[in-house]
């Protein structure tokens, strides 16, 4: 095709752009901006995080606390963490002029208080993931704040077998 056959198909188009930031942005309802994440509804469970295809969230232990971080710098906006939230805590939102001179600006985060076995003290996970288990599932909140190894040891005895002995599974 010849510049001239472009350039008259241009000229009879017109503009199609947006002159952005002089006009407002066209934002459809389909558009996927940044996530925010409500701490009042995450439990903490890392679903979320095992779907993030860029790393863009992160749990990490820090002490007695879990801490769920977001960092805008590297996400990819698919939304695929509001999928799989079993809590519900994440919305896609539709912003995205999201440009900041602070790196500290970029990132948000989450902490949660670590349950630990009431046996042991063996961190088992974050207490807002423990209490909504016992809350959906007929687990008691007696096996619920126990570590796994605390947990068979405790099921072991009710039903007569000493972890460890012969025939009575693995240590």
């Amino acid at each position: 095709m010849s510049l001239v056959k472009i350039l008259e198909i241009a000229l009879k188009t017109g503009r199609v752009t947006r002159r952005y930031p002089a006009e407002e942005p066209l934002v459809t309802p389909e558009f996927r901006g940044s996530i925010e994440v409500d701490p009042s509804k995450c439990w903490g469970c890392g679903a979320c995080v095992k779907v993030c295809p860029p790393n863009a969230l992160t749990l990490t232990p820090s002490g007695k606390s879990l801490v769920l971080e977001y960092f805008v710098g590297r996400c990819i906006f698919c939304g695929m963490c509001a999928e799989v939230c079993p809590a519900k805590a994440i919305t896609v939102t539709k912003k995205f002029e999201l440009a900041s001179a602070n790196l500290r600006d970029l990132r948000s985060r989450v902490v949660h208080e670590v349950l630990r076995c009431s046996v042991c003290g063996t961190p088992i996970a974050a207490e807002a993931e423990v209490r909504a288990v016992v809350k959906a599932s007929p687990v008691s909140e007696e096996y619920a704040v126990l570590c796994p190894r605390c947990r068979k040891e405790r099921f072991a005895k009710s039903i007569g077998l000493r972890v460890g002995a012969p025939g009575g599974g693995p240590s």
